[in-house]
């Protein structure tokens, strides 16, 4: 049987299998990879809570430039990308560094010292509100008033959840924890600023290597004030994990599968992560999740989708970040 012009309608209907096919295969290859993204992710809150108290946060900060530096310098040579984009980036690749490199670990670190990685995962996951918030204010965007009332049961969600966690050493931590959220948020929208111009994974590369000259001789100050003793095994499996998988890897694997499967649908995947992060956290460091944990942690979930749905589609976090927001590396 033939189809028009004697092609054979076998064929003919091949063909018009074939874009649908390669879509599904795209699809299905961005929902992959977007999910190893969100579980690489997932592990930085409790790895970060392993390695801080052997290293120091300073020295975990610091390493998590190095190593992301050099693995980004390796990145851009062998992609043919080591083009310098132009000094009028630099500000925006500084922003989107020292937001996401240097304020959110260091204050994460700072802050695990003094609560569980189940309660840092909690609040943690007010950053795409967050982001969604300054990237309206950057950009001179109005946001409806559905995301406003999300934003605040959001907040008053964490709020509660933290005045009546942990006493004085909590409430501590949860300043640590607030102003990492807000260093993640400003790293991610200026840096959606840059990326929509250079491309999300060499605005993260060239961010990492402009912080490098001042990360390496921090590094080894910071070395040599850690705390005393021997290091176990656990912290430096933890300091490699923040340094290799969440501040790179799952960076990769992330906006690989926002460019295949699509920005909208694939950003939504990293809703989970408070989930998977509590959840390491009791399997890995035997923390104890009580009721009010995933409780909150399910009303933040909630509020976050009201906010990711009624915040401007399209605007310039999505762009780096995949949802206004995305997540902490």
């Amino acid at each position: 049987m033939s189809g028009p012009g004697g092609q054979p309608a076998g064929l003919i209907q091949a063909a018009a299998r074939a874009p649908a096919g390669g879509r599904r295969a795209r699809w299905t290859g961005g929902l992959l990879l977007g999910a190893t993204g969100v579980v690489g992710f997932s592990g930085t809150v409790p790895a970060t809570r392993v390695a801080a108290p052997a290293f120091g946060p300073l020295t975990v900060t610091f390493a998590r430039i190095v190593i992301a530096a050099v693995l980004g310098a390796v990145t851009l040579a062998a992609g043919r990308r080591l083009r310098w984009p132009g000094r009028r980036h630099l500000a925006g690749l500084l922003a989107m560094g020292l937001g996401l490199a240097v304020g959110y670990p260091l204050f994460l670190a700072l802050a695990v010292q003094r609560v569980p990685a189940s309660h840092a995962a909690v609040v943690i996951a007010l950053v795409p509100a967050a982001t969604a918030v300054l990237s309206a204010v950057r950009n001179s965007e109005r946001l409806p008033r559905p995301f406003w009332l999300a934003c605040l049961t959001g907040l008053a969600a964490v709020t509660g959840y933290a005045a009546t966690s942990g006493g004085a050493s909590a409430h501590a931590g949860d300043l640590w924890l607030a102003a990492a959220v807000l260093s993640c948020a400003v790293g991610y929208v200026e840096g959606a600023r840059v990326a929509r111009r250079t491309g999300a994974i060499p605005a993260l590369c060239w961010a990492m290597l402009l912080l490098a000259p001042a990360a390496v001789p921090l590094l080894a100050v910071a070395a040599l004030t850690r705390p005393a003793g021997p290091v176990p095994a656990s912290a430096w499996a933890g300091l490699g994990y923040v340094g290799v998988i969440s501040m790179f890897a799952a960076s990769l694997a992330w906006y690989r599968g926002l460019a295949a499967g699509g920005t909208a649908r694939i950003g939504q995947l990293n809703l989970a992560q408070p989930f998977l992060a509590i959840g390491w956290s009791a399997l890995l460091l035997g923390e104890h999740i009580t009721w009010p944990v995933p409780v909150t942690a399910a009303i933040v979930l909630c509020c976050m989708v009201v906010c990711l749905r009624s915040a401007p589609a399209g605007g310039p976090t999505a762009q780096v970040t995949g949802t206004p927001g995305g997540g902490p590396p």
